[in-house]
């Protein structure tokens, strides 16, 4: 099964419209999750997985419930390096957790848990898969880039993010920022299972009044939409489970 994740219901439209064979549950009495499939692929879709606190515990019991062997975040970032601009599409290659700040302990790095990683690389081959789909078949243009993910997005936090950048990425690559990718990066770490995280850049997230703004993000959702399904088309099962040495 693949699961595909957003924060809101924008996030995942195109995917929920083109689901087959629908049926639906709940998880903990509140998220709602659509479980069919598309291309014959079994897929989960759920959201208002706002955070990466939320999206860490509700993609967990997920993970343990059914037999994932593929996450794809989707939805809306920040960029904060200039060639990124809005209504790109941004695909992660490594996805970093700066929800906290442990600089006080000598052997914590800025925003690691003791214990736990901070950063998380994604598959090359996942990146293949989405890159052929956005590149090849859509002749889509895209960045790759790091993904910086806090549950914080205010004015001081995404500054600061913006002055220190050095301390996680080279000169030359690219940087945005979103809420919730940390959170499906570390479920998918524990559990063993392959992510990546595909989103449309936006100026600046806290703008949802802008309705410009968020209007030509919409329309670059079907793009995302149509590269995930040609992803989600492409991958075989046996592919996944060999990357993941199962």
């Amino acid at each position: 099964m693949i699961v595909i994740v957003g924060e809101t219901h924008d996030d995942i439209l195109y995917f929920d419209s083109v689901l087959a064979n629908r049926r639906e549950d709940i998880v903990l009495n509140r998220y709602k999750i659509s479980i069919g499939t598309i291309f014959s692929q079994d897929v989960l879709i759920v959201h208002e997985l706002f955070t990466s606190v939320v999206s860490s515990a509700i993609l967990t019991l997920i993970l343990k419930q059914y037999n994932v062997y593929l996450v794809i975040s989707v939805g809306r970032c920040m960029s904060i390096t200039k060639p990124i601009k809005n209504g790109d599409i941004v695909v992660s290659k490594k996805v970093i957790d700066v929800n906290v700040d442990l600089t006080m302990f000598n052997d914590v790095a800025m925003a690691q848990i003791p214990g736990f990683e901070r950063d998380f690389a994604v598959q090359n081959d996942i990146l293949t898969y989405i890159s052929q789909g956005l590149d090849r078949r859509l002749n889509v243009y895209y960045h790759s880039a790091i993904y910086l993910s806090t549950d914080n997005m205010s004015k001081e936090v995404t500054d600061a993010l913006k002055e220190r950048k050095a301390i996680f990425a080279l000169e030359n690559e690219n940087i945005v920022i979103d809420h919730n990718s940390a959170g499906v990066a570390l479920a998918s770490y524990l559990q063993g299972v392959p992510f990546i995280v595909v989103k449309v850049a936006e100026n600046n997230l806290s703008q949802v009044n802008n309705l410009e703004t968020y209007s030509h993000v919409l329309s670059k959702y079907i793009d995302l939409g149509k590269a995930v399904i040609s992803t989600i088309n492409d991958i075989g099962r046996s592919d996944i489970l060999e990357g993941t040495g199962e």
